[in-house]
């Protein structure tokens, strides 16, 4: 894909820019190739076009999306040795970052949970008769949540997802790199 295409460097807008000279039928081309590619490959369609996410929106996680860019890289002459993929690839099996440790955690502290609730409401119920506004106080006081202190895991921000448009701007550049980061002109 990189017939005609010359690489320098651009000066600095935001953060550092490159900016890639490359035909328009050629990015074209690149852009059709390689959707119908990453399409073939995970088995459904690209939704969103060039901003459909690898994981989000297509469903790829961990060793699947591993296996597409070593794929990519070899059909389309992309270096990928040099980008640090960290925090790009989901975990195998877990999308949203939880483990098996922590879902068993979690289902534990939710049976404690259930029984303290309904404990209080025992206690509550059997106290009515005797003093119904304490009772109601003392089932209406909250119990407290034991993840209430266990932040929730991070959403991926738009520059830690792997896009269709990164795999194009990487198939015109030659090596890989984030869409954000490239500038093409055409010539």
């Amino acid at each position: 894909m990189r017939t005609g295409a010359t690489l320098r460097e651009a000066a600095p807008v935001f953060c550092s820019m490159e900016t890639i000279e490359v035909r328009f039928a050629d990015l074209r081309r690149a852009a059709e190739q390689v959707t119908a590619f990453v399409e073939k490959q995970l088995g459904c369609e690209a939704e969103y076009g060039l901003r459909t996410g690898v994981e989000e929106d297509m469903g790829s996680a961990g060793l699947d999306t591993e296996q597409l860019l070593c794929e990519f890289s070899e059909q389309f002459r992309v270096d990928v040795s040099k980008f640090d993929f960290t925090g790009f690839i989901s975990p195998e099996g877990f999308q949203d970052g939880g483990t098996p440790l922590w879902i068993i955690l979690g289902l534990f502290f939710l049976a404690v949970y259930v029984i303290a609730w309904t404990t209080k409401f025992l206690i509550g119920a059997i106290y009515w008769p005797f003093n119904p506004k304490a009772a109601t106080s003392f089932i209406n006081e909250p119990i407290g949540n034991p993840f209430h202190s266990t932040p929730a895991p991070p959403r991926k921000s738009q520059h830690d997802i792997l896009t269709i448009g990164d795999f194009v701007a990487s198939a015109a550049a030659g090596y890989f790199v984030k869409r954000e980061r490239v500038r093409f002109v055409f010539i």
